[in-house]
């Protein structure tokens, strides 16, 4: 049974971009699919949490193209805006420390809650994270920042992130520890210097 709204997500070679010289688009798209639906196997306990549910992969002909076909998978819709929307590169800068700090912390708790199930998330950039809508108290302020975009749009006492987009990932063994929470606040600790300044911006490779 599905549910009432889906995300397909289709892989049509037409569209790649690619570099002849090093890959085929039909290569191409074999690996983005067969990354993705791995993943999803492989994050099966993290589903309707951490990412969204994984509801099948099919392949599809397109009767107006003379049946030439189009690999879909079905995926749980998340309600909520992706980072990018929420804080615009050009206005990063401005976001305090207070709200990039919780941000950025919670993106990467999910980011190693992933890669305990030993899929490493390597296009790790804020198009890729989705914050659920939050209860908020109109007027209320969560920040002294006046500058602050964010001031009076997300409570940074409670975000819950969703990550998506699973065609660029390392597989690697399942380590639990990257999920348990001391050991998991260490790690978060290390990585966090390297988003704080740059990751809001999209300014990271």
């Amino acid at each position: 049974m599905y549910p009432p709204q889906l995300v397909a997500k289709i892989f049509d070679p037409v569209f790649f971009d690619y570099d002849a010289l090093y890959a085929h688009p039909f290569i191409l798209r074999d690996l983005s699919v067969s990354c993705e639906v791995e993943a999803y196997q492989r994050l099966k306990y993290l589903q309707g949490k951490r990412v969204p549910r994984f509801y099948g992969h099919f392949v599809a002909p397109l009767p107006s193209q003379d049946g030439r076909t189009v690999n879909v998978l079905l995926l749980e819709h998340i309600q909520g805006t992706d980072l990018r929307i929420l804080v615009p590169p050009n206005t990063a800068e401005n976001v305090c420390h207070r709200h990039k700090d919780a941000i950025i912390d919670a993106a990467l708790r999910v980011f190693f809650d992933i890669l305990a199930c030993g899929v490493k998330q390597t296009d790790m950039q804020p198009r890729n994270v989705i914050l659920r809508p939050q209860k908020l108290v109109s007027g209320t302020q969560y920040c002294a920042t006046l500058e602050c975009p964010l001031r009076l749009e997300i409570d940074c006492n409670d975000l819950h992130m969703v990550m998506v987009d699973f065609e660029v990932v390392v597989f690697r063994e399942p380590d639990t520890s990257f999920s348990e929470p001391s050991t998991q606040e260490v790690h978060v600790k290390n990585a966090k210097s390297l988003y704080l300044e740059k990751w809001l911006g999209n300014m990271l490779p």
